[in-house]
Formats: C-alpha cells, structure tokens, sequence
C-alpha cells in the first residue's frame, strides 16, 4: 500500500468520525426532541419518509455523477447542504419545516454516497490489497463515533436543547477540513458538454447490464430491500419502543450506546468465515425469540431486541462486503448508489405503512411484527438463494 493511499485512508477515518459524531448527536434524543416540537409520532414517521425519499430520488444520479466528475468536491457539497439542514432545525419548529430539513439532509446524504470512499475502495483493489480490513474498520470507527455522539448528544441536549446542533455544524466543517487539506483525489473526468449526456447515459446502461449479468450483486441487492424491513423498524422506532416499555427517556442513551457497542463487536467477525446455513440457522432461533419483543420483563424483550440486533447487524456487514468485493471499479459509485436508491424505495413504503399503523397499533406491536417478518424473510431468502 503506497504512501499516498495510507494517508488517504487515515484522512477519511478521521473525517469519518467527525461526521459521524456530528450526525449522531441528536439520534439518542431524536423522538422527544421531535415530540418536543409538537409532532406526533405519526408525522415523525412522514419526516423520516421525505428523508428516504429524497435520498431515493437523488442518490442515483449523484453515484453516476461521482463516476464522472471529482468525488472528493461532491463529497464536501454533500457536507456544506447538510449543515443548511441543521440550521433549519435549529431555527425552525413547524410540520412543514422540519419536512424540509429531513428533505435536505436526505439530499445531502445522497450526494456522500459513491464518493471518497468509492475511491479508496477502487484504489485498494487497485493495489490488491484484502477490503475487509478497510470496510471492518471504517463501520467500527462509525460505531464509536455513534456512541460518542449519542452518548454527548443525550447530556447537552438537556442542558442547551436543539442548540446543540451548533457543535454539529462546527464538526462537520472540521471534517470538511481534513478532506480538503489531506485527501488526494484524481478521479475527475473532464468532458466535453456535448459528450456528457450522451456518457451519462451509456454510464447508466452499463451499470444496470453489470448488474444483470453477475446474479450474485442482483441477489446482494435484493436482500438490502428485505434488511430495510428490519433497519427502518428499529431505526425510527426504537426510541419509542423504549418509551412505551416505561423506560424514561433519560436512559435511551444507554440503549443506543448498546446497539453501537454490538455494532463494534459484530464487525471483528471474518467477512470471509461467512456461512449461509450456519446464518439461516441464527436467524430461525432468532425468530423464535422475537416473540420476546412483547413481553414485559424488561431482561427478556431487552434481550430478544439486542439479539436481533447483533444478527442483522451481521448479515448486512456480510452484504456490505460481498457487494464491495464482486462489484467493478468502473462503476462502483453507481451501482453502490443504485444499492442504496432501491433499498430507499422500500424505506419510504415501510416508513408510509409504519405511519398509518401507529395510528391504531402501539410501537411495540409495529416492532414485533416488522422484526418477524424480516426474519422470515430472509431465512426464506437465504435458503433458496446462494449468497
């Protein structure tokens, strides 16, 4: 691995940090903060639809662009709109308003996809290097900076409220630094404005005939759409799963701290140790478990949901680096930002259908039956499908 690679890895590490401690910060105290602003439950789940679905509608053509032109520059575009997002929280308190700010960070979000970390996955297969390490690494260096986030982001938003997302936007411009003064990127095209369209669209024609003619990234792609059932579920319900099992909000922190923790373990498991039947068994015990979920001894559906956790934790690590490792490096960046654009299209209808049910079901309910449904599915997937 030459010089220039190393720091570059060591650059994006460090960004990566202060991202994710930038982003993090108000994700253990996301509900109350919203409940906080007046929104019910329900039109929480519509704010986190509108996130999804910018990021559906943008992140597709923003990986072809990053296939195109300089990533690194459309990685801190990426940045500088998502810290218009976090304005608009912090002056903004309305329905509406916060519509348009998740609407914003989606699109920021769908901007970073494909990007630097694109490039440094090209590079080291470029240099046939192993990616497990990097893809290992960079998810655990995510998950601590999630616990540093959350964990922070739990005691300052008790003493100064949203105006926290002040020292969100101060790291997310130190992460925009680093980038700029330590990242070295050569993957800009310069093209013609004649020949962009017609690139653009042979680009596009040929990532989807890529995709059609390896099954095994097909069938990676198809199992992302079954984990969102799971990932949407316990991303935007946890909080109020907790809160609906009369635990106070003062500890959710705790919890989060929890899934970031297992989401460390998980990622020092050997990528290459994978076996599907060994996997189909987990999460048929699993399934068996989730009915758990309903029960209200705190040490039985605490530890039926960290279970769950900890297994689909796994599988999409699994997911993450079968996808990285098969796919070309001409077109990682769009078929990485296609990965996510279909998954985004289940999000926004889980997130639709999880809005109309929490209108006549309670949290725990919707949790139940969405971690279920997932286990089954995927058990079912896996079985049939060689992955």
């Amino acid at each position: 691995m030459n010089k220039t690679l190393k720091v570059n890895i060591l650059s994006y590490y460090c960004a990566t940090m202060l991202l994710v401690i930038a982003q993090s910060l108000p994700h253990a105290i996301l509900t109350p903060l919203l409940l906080n602003k007046e929104l019910s439950l329900s039109q929480i789940m519509i704010i986190q639809a509108t996130y999804s679905l910018c990021v559906l509608l943008s992140e597709y053509p923003s990986g072809v662009l990053a296939d195109l032109i300089n990533r690194k520059m459309l990685f801190i575009v990426s940045k500088l709109i998502l810290v218009c997002s976090f304005f608009c929280v912090i002056w903004l308190d309305s329905f509406v308003s916060m519509v348009l700010a998740w609407g914003i960070y989606g699109l920021s979000n769908a901007l970073e996809s494909g990007t630097i970390d694109a490039t440094l996955i090209t590079n080291i297969k470029d240099q046939k290097e192993d990616l497990s390490p990097f893809i290992a690494k960079s998810r655990q260096i995510s998950f601590i900076g999630l616990i540093i986030g959350s964990c922070s982001g739990s005691f300052l938003y008790l003493k100064y409220g949203v105006s926290m997302y002040y020292i969100s936007i101060l790291l997310t411009l130190l992460c925009i630094s680093v980038i700029i003064l330590f990242f070295k990127d050569d993957s800009s095209h310069k093209l013609e404005k004649k020949q962009q369209l017609q690139i653009l669209k042979q680009h596009v024609r040929e990532s989807f005939r890529e995709l059609k003619d390896k099954p095994l990234l097909k069938n990676l792609v198809l199992l992302s759409l079954i984990l969102q059932i799971f990932f949407q579920s316990h991303f935007q319900l946890w909080q109020a799963y907790f809160l609906d099992k009369q635990i106070t909000e003062n500890y959710l922190f705790i919890f989060y701290i929890s899934f970031q923790i297992i989401g460390i373990l998980v990622h020092f498991c050997n990528a290459n140790s994978y076996n599907r039947y060994m996997t189909i068994t987990m999460i048929f015990l699993t399934g068996l478990a989730s009915a758990l979920l309903l029960s209200m001894n705190i040490l039985l559906f605490v530890s039926a949901y960290m279970i769950s956790v900890a297994l689909f934790t796994y599988i999409d690590f699994i997911v993450s680096y079968q996808f990285s490792l098969y796919v070309s490096k001409e077109r990682i960046s769009s078929l990485t930002s296609l990965k996510s654009s279909v998954s985004r299209v289940i999000s926004v209808i889980i997130l639709g259908i999880t809005s109309l049910e929490l209108l006549i079901f309670s949290p725990t309910i919707v949790i139940a039956v969405h971690f279920i449904a997932t286990l089954i599915l995927t058990c079912v997937f896996l079985y049939k499908v060689k992955i």
